[in-house]
């Protein structure tokens, strides 16, 4: 997976993404690469610093559970500092 981050001017979360026909002819394994990449997008979006972010998805995703893809996703933030590191020992309020 890909991810291009970019200053938001509005001070907003924002989120695309791409999948063409260059990562598969057929409709149902891109549909399924696009729900794989809004779920991840989901699950971490409470952590994520204001910004936009363009989402691709690469071949290898067509093996991966939601959980891989986002675990992806988050080291992918985390490296472009987009995700905010989260103490896991922490209680939450």
């Amino acid at each position: 997976m890909v991810a291009v981050v970019a200053p938001s001017p509005e001070n907003r979360l924002e989120c695309g993404v791409i999948c063409s026909k260059k990562y598969s002819l057929l409709a149902v394994v891109r549909n399924r690469a696009r729900r794989l990449m809004w779920e991840s997008f989901r699950m971490l979006k409470p952590g994520l610093s204001p910004c936009r972010i363009l989402l691709i998805p690469r071949r290898k995703m067509q093996k991966y559970s939601r959980m891989e893809a986002t675990a992806e996703l988050a080291g992918i933030l985390a490296e472009l500092q987009v995700l905010a590191k989260q103490d896991i020992h922490s209680p939450q309020e």
